[in-house]
């Protein structure tokens, strides 16, 4: 199981493997990367057991870039870890209070 959409070609380790499963996406990162001036290799779709796989190959000296891009975008499209903006708050208050009361035991003691 990989935890990211990217790894290193297995092919030919020159190149790193950014997978997307939504075309909507990958018609984005292409974009993103025609923005930034990155050279890469877009493979056909592909079908599999959980649907459409895009593929991008990117080479290793540019990787860093490609990377970069591919943060931003997922950026864009995230939700936030907290959605609920009171319970946000809540949780920063709760978190300052007891690094407040931290703080002020190790000055008492």
């Amino acid at each position: 199981m990989r935890w990211t959409n990217w790894y290193a070609h297995p092919g030919d380790n020159r190149y790193h493997v950014f997978e997307f499963r939504s075309t909507a996406l990958a018609d984005e990162y292409q974009a993103d990367l025609d923005a930034a001036g990155i050279d890469y290799e877009r493979a056909p779709v592909e079908e599999d057991e959980n649907g459409i796989v895009e593929r991008f190959g990117i080479h290793r000296t540019r990787f860093q870039e490609a990377l970069r891009v591919n943060h931003m975008l997922h950026g864009r499209h995230r939700s936030p870890f907290i959605a609920n903006r009171a319970l946000r708050w809540a949780m920063l208050l709760i978190t300052a209070a007891t690094v407040g009361l931290a703080v002020m035991g190790w000055m008492l003691s």
